[in-house]
């Protein structure tokens, strides 16, 4: 059985309930403009998604365990 999957999804979870956390907390240290708050959010939008293709990619490493 795969073990790498179900976790893997967890810690997606958990890290990005945590990364969404600190991403509100920090927003209060933004600048009040708009022009500041949207890139702060697109950019903040986007930066976690490298982080959950590494562990979707670490997820997928066969282990030599069974193929099928």
């Amino acid at each position: 059985m795969r073990w790498r999957s179900p976790l893997a999804g967890l810690a997606i979870i958990a890290g990005l309930v945590l990364y969404v956390v600190a991403v509100v907390t920090l927003a209060e240290f933004v600048p009040d403009h708009v022009l500041a708050e949207t890139l702060y959010y697109v950019v903040t939008g986007i930066v976690w998604i490298w982080p959950a293709v590494s562990v979707i990619g670490w997820a997928r490493k066969d282990d030599g365990s069974q193929q099928g």
